[in-house]
């Protein structure tokens, strides 16, 4: 897979920026087709590089994480505040619901496991490439998903 400029979240190009408030529609209209419901919404920042939209369906809770610059959607299991660990999950339902409703893709916990070994980091930025080599992310997802200052 080759990554474009703002993968990492770090200097992504002019208007590159997802909009939260229409993805989050997006997520309620999904949530719906699921039976479920969104239960919080938590904006990127300066860390994470990534929107956060919690949808319950009652006993289960899952993250829907939406990068700030690319179409790229993942699922993770809910963390507490303050926590940066990522447990990515498959959801194929509300990957189902969102990927009809948006023109994000939904990457499944195997691509995101992909070892960086295997992705072409050629179109990152020299910026980039100093922030990889300073946090040293092993998998794509820990690239695309992650809590850089």
């Amino acid at each position: 897979m080759k990554l474009p400029p703002g993968a990492t979240g770090i200097n992504p190009p002019p208007g590159a920026q997802a909009d939260l408030r229409a993805f989050t529609a997006v997520c309620h209209h999904a949530a719906r087709t699921i039976d479920a419901t969104v239960t919080g919404v938590t904006p990127a920042g300066v860390t994470p590089n990534f929107h956060t939209v919690d949808i319950a369906d009652g006993q289960h809770h899952i993250a829907v994480l939406r990068h700030t610059t690319l179409p790229i959607i993942a699922f993770a299991r809910p963390h507490a505040n303050g926590d940066v660990t990522i447990t990515f999950v498959d959801h194929p339902d509300l990957a189902a619901a969102l990927t009809n409703l948006t023109d994000a893709q939904a990457l499944t916990t195997e691509q995101l496991q992909t070892s960086l070994s295997q992705a072409d980091l050629s179109a990152l930025s020299p910026h980039e490439h100093d922030q990889i080599n300073y946090w040293k992310p092993t998998t794509l997802g820990e690239l695309l998903f992650n809590f850089w200052d």
